[in-house]
């Protein structure tokens, strides 16, 4: 009785290896084309999408200070404090749905640093009349844009290094991928 369970197991094991019984295995995104397990290189002027947004990817770079945009009156900007710098990343995001689109959850990025020293990037979204604003207290209305930074806090060296550094963007389960360096 034990060996037909062992043999049964034994079977099953290899159907399931076989026919990829995962159900993600190979389900694709649906906008972009992209299967939800592989990851897609991304480069600057590409455009990324789900079924609520498209993002732009305007610029990536170290930056010692952030700047908004628009510099020509009152404006707050991001200062890395001293031994730090930014990651900043600046996407203009669309919002193709029907109902407002909420900032704080846009998408998430994600900095690896020399294979394995990892950083998470927060959402600052750009506004009109205080150069930037709180991605908490930030819609987006139904087929409008609006300038969003992801800004990554690291260590002075990151920048300063020539050891790898790669960003990885996740658009609701769906993985991409950007080689600073």
């Amino acid at each position: 009785m034990k060996r037909k369970i062992f043999i049964c197991l034994i079977v099953a094991a290899m159907l399931f290896s076989i026919t990829g019984c995962d159900s993600n295995s190979g389900s694709s995104d649906g906008n972009s084309g992209v299967k939800k397990d592989e990851v897609k290189k991304l480069a600057i002027g590409d455009v990324i999408s789900n079924e609520k947004c498209e993002i732009t990817i305007n610029n990536i770079q170290f930056s010692y200070d952030v700047l908004p945009d628009d510099t020509s009156s009152f404006y707050t900007h991001y200062a890395a404090e001293s031994g730090k710098v930014y990651v900043d990343i600046d996407t203009d995001v669309k919002n193709v749905q029907k109902q407002n689109l909420s900032c704080d959850n846009i998408m998430s990025v994600e900095l690896d640093y020399n294979n394995g020293y990892k950083y998470s990037g927060q959402i600052v979204p750009e506004n009109s009349s205080t150069g930037f604003t709180y991605a908490n207290i930030t819609d987006i209305a139904p087929l409008t844009a609006l300038g969003v930074h992801f800004l990554i806090d690291c260590p002075q060296e990151v920048a300063e290094s020539e050891n790898p550094a790669k960003l990885t963007f996740d658009l609701d389960g769906t993985k991409y991928e950007y080689t600073m360096r």
